[in-house]
């Protein structure tokens, strides 16, 4: 029988933090049912930038609409009924409050006073006013992005609070777009026996690489957390850097951690299909599906090519190009298999370079700074732009931006139009920015 009673969302006004010294609301998820049995008793998922987790804030703004990834998931019997804690996210400092001591960005570190937020006064309070289960196996922690990184250490941290970690698009490498100097964002931790791990990073968010949350991964796989098990990792080949995208994939890590255990009902090879004898590395991402939902990459998977003579494959999804030509790769996992043409030529540049000019509207104040995810120089009234090297291969989903909550939108003020920039080679791009959401004629 459907419970009477819908899922809903409430208002937590005015949560102090003390160490902070500010207030913020705590937006809560409730499940449907959670009034029809006043003795049951529910795991809890807590969620940073909780402005963006249910609702979005405004007309043509983006969220991750956990409430209706949650009804989802609970209405098919996916997942447990839980409830979902997503908190707040002050600007005052930027991103200050989500770093706790690494940090490429001129900024106060004072993740360790979040962190006493969530875990000395936020948790207790909501352990109080709600029925939860209260011990760290029914307890997870999710972020992406810089509050990625505050989940990442938090939670690794403080396994016995957190149980399970949704570490999505993690910042851990600051990339400097211009010199492509990288700097860590990010420390080892040891291993933490049975606590659930979920981490991921799209194929589509420019300087946040894929490689810098693989390496975490497999780093993580030799320091003993089980792939599939306790661990799992993912590369969205396609996804961008953005709250849409998070919450498409949102519901892989609640199967993990509040679901059952799924089994594989298939395979693919994605990712480019063209390496070169000298060049850049180039990886396999082999994708598992599991018939619950959920997807990974295998971290290390089973490959045979049929010409090894041309290439060979790691077990990691290392690309080995011998000598030019093209041949197929295999790949297999319990009882499914799929091959890919895979192209060996004799060099890749690493770096290829980009022509951009934006051209912005008169509405853009002269002092504007112009950002398309790194920053454009400013060439002549109304035009930015500049040359700029990229690693080769590298895709950018982006919004153009004159910082936050300033992002272009389209002519009607309605949709953001985010732009897709490949560096499959030396190009010229251009593009037209209509309006700015926050100038507006009638705001």
């Amino acid at each position: 029988m459907a419970n009477s009673v819908p899922s809903k969302l409430i208002v937590l006004s005015g949560v102090r933090a003390s160490r902070l010294g500010n207030e913020r609301e705590v937006y809560i998820y409730l499940p449907s049912g959670y009034d029809d049995e006043p003795t049951k008793r529910y795991p809890v998922l807590y969620m940073h930038v909780g402005q963006h987790v249910f609702e979005p804030r405004k007309p043509s703004g983006e969220s991750w609409a956990m409430h209706r990834v949650a009804d989802r998931l609970i209405a098919e019997g996916l997942i447990r009924p839980m409830i979902i804690v997503a908190v707040e996210h002050k600007y005052e400092e930027g991103t200050s409050e989500y770093f706790h001591d690494l940090s490429a960005y001129p900024i106060r570190c004072v993740g360790e006073q979040y962190e006493h937020f969530l875990i000395e006064e936020l948790k207790p309070l909501v352990d109080r006013r709600f029925r939860t289960l209260p011990g760290a196996g029914n307890t997870a922690l999710m972020g992406s992005s810089a509050a990625g990184i505050a989940t990442y250490n938090i939670g690794l941290r403080h396994p016995e609070v957190f149980g399970m970690l949704g570490i999505l698009s993690p910042f851990f490498r600051k990339v400097d777009p211009y010199t492509l100097e990288e700097t860590p964002q990010y420390r080892l931790y040891p291993y933490n026996e049975g606590q659930k791990i979920w981490l991921d990073i799209g194929g589509a968010e420019g300087f946040f690489m894929p490689s810098h949350v693989k390496s975490v991964a497999e780093r993580m796989l030799k320091a003993g957390w089980k792939q599939g098990e306790e661990l799992y990792y993912f590369q969205d080949t396609e996804a961008a850097h953005s709250e849409w995208d998070w919450g498409r994939r949102a519901h892989m890590p609640l199967l993990h951690f509040f679901g059952d255990k799924g089994t594989v009902s298939g395979v693919a090879l994605e990712g480019s299909d063209v390496v070169g004898v000298q060049g850049p590395a180039t990886f396999v991402n082999a994708v598992v599906a599991l018939d619950n939902g959920l997807r990974f990459s295998d971290l290390n998977g089973s490959y045979r090519t049929e010409n090894p003579d041309i290439l060979e494959v790691a077990p990691d999804g290392r690309l080995l190009p011998k000598k030019p030509g093209t041949t197929r790769v295999l790949y297999r996992r319990e009882g499914y298999e799929t091959a890919r043409a895979y192209t060996v030529v004799d060099r890749l540049s690493e770096t290829v370079e980009i022509e951009l000019e934006i051209r912005v509207p008169e509405s853009t104040p002269e002092e504007a700074e112009i950002y398309a995810t790194f920053e454009v120089p400013k060439l002549d009234r109304g035009l930015y732009g500049g040359k700029i090297r990229l690693p080769r291969g590298l895709t950018f989903d982006f919004l153009i931006t004159r910082g936050y909550e300033k992002e272009e939108v389209d002519k009607d003020f309605g949709r953001m139009p985010y732009r897709r920039l490949v560096a499959d080679g030396d190009k010229e791009v251009g593009y037209t920015v209509h309006n700015w959401i926050d100038l507006r004629p009638d705001s």
